[in-house]
């Protein structure tokens, strides 16, 4: 893992001297105008018509560059809202209104908060890797405080268990497959917390118990 250090400059870099973004989400780097001011050496630091220069040369630059960190603030799932959330769904590839009617009466066009969900749910199927593991990360990642259990029953079937509270459309989506990643052939039963813990050996928790407690799936 590279260690992050900041040059006299105020600028971020890793252990070989390379910038680095200051956060996992991109943005351009922005310094002050001030900064590329001071730069000019003591020298010239009362030159008045030269330091007016170089501000009326940048100042441009550094609105093109307040644009774009706004642009990508704007656009960043966990922030945008409206016809921003509706951009990215075009390139992820999942629109605002499900493919089925919601129960209870609810709008098949998903609000904002759902939407964004959803957006979620799809980024981690496109980029699954296939393996158990990532799939609970994931599912922490969307619903932090919901409980998942994945039961193979190797048979190219597997029980999905999930607690937690959820809203309706919530509860449709991950029933109607749109939540949890699934391998291409593999049936998914869903189940609502009310299964849970399921009947095993050897342990004792909220997922997993034995006679008198567990439930058999």
């Amino acid at each position: 893992m590279s260690t992050h250090k900041v040059n006299r400059g105020g600028i971020p870099v890793n252990t070989k001297g390379k910038i680095v973004p200051v956060n996992s989400t991109f943005l351009p780097l922005k310094l002050s105008l001030q900064y590329y001011l001071k730069l000019f050496t003591s020298q010239y630091q009362l030159s008045v018509n030269l330091l007016a220069w170089q501000k009326a040369m940048q100042t441009p630059i550094d609105d093109l560059t307040t644009c774009l960190q706004q642009v990508n603030m704007d656009y960043a799932l966990d922030q945008a809202t409206g016809v921003q959330l509706d951009t990215i769904g075009q390139f992820i590839g999942v629109t605002r209104k499900v493919p089925f009617q919601p129960s209870g009466g609810v709008s098949p066009i998903l609000t904002d908060t759902d939407y964004r969900t959803l957006l979620q749910a799809t980024i981690l199927m496109n980029t699954w890797d296939g393996t158990t593991a990532s799939l609970y990360k994931g599912w922490q990642t969307i619903f932090p405080d919901g409980t998942l259990v994945i039961q193979d029953n190797q048979n190219m079937t597997a029980n999905i268990i999930y607690s937690g509270t959820f809203s309706s459309i919530q509860t449709d989506l991950i029933t109607h497959g749109m939540i949890v990643p699934r391998p291409e052939g593999v049936l998914y039963n869903y189940t609502s917390g009310s299964s849970l813990p399921l009947f095993g050996f050897d342990l004792n928790s909220s997922t997993i118990a034995g006679f008198d407690t567990g439930k058999w799936a």
